[in-house]
């Protein structure tokens, strides 16, 4: 399970070795950024702003179960101010259906309270 802290999100439990795709999008007019480390090594930033899921991008991983990924949410109101932390996080998941797996990350920036502000999906296929 996730570990949520503030703006940051821990999580430990992606299978090793597995590609994981990760998806990003934000429905703000806010710019939205998200920074996924693993131990202390930037593996990737998004950052978008728009409505109706607009999307800020797309990557892969692979999967470490040695090593926890660490993922900050944050955002800022103008385009030269300084970055803020998102209010709150919640999350669902893991879920699988098959072989197919989703464990999904929101943020809310506290202009509207409906949690889908900066929307994170990671996904992945366990083998069989």
């Amino acid at each position: 399970m996730p570990q949520l802290n503030g703006n940051t999100c821990e999580i430990n439990e992606l299978p090793d070795g597995v590609t994981v795709t990760i998806k990003v999008a934000t429905n703000s007019r806010y710019t939205q950024k998200i920074t996924v480390t693993r131990d202390d090594e930037v593996l990737c930033v998004f950052a978008g702003s728009g409505e109706r899921n607009a999307m800020s991008g797309q990557s892969t991983i692979v999967a470490n179960s040695r090593a926890k990924l660490d993922v900050r949410f944050e955002y800022q109101t103008d385009i030269n101010a300084a970055w803020c932390k998102s209010r709150q996080l919640k999350f669902g998941g893991p879920y699988t259906i098959g072989n197919y797996n989703l464990l999904v990350i929101v943020a809310e920036n506290g202009d509207d309270e409906d949690y889908n502000d900066s929307v994170l999906e990671f996904s992945w296929i366990t083998p069989r």
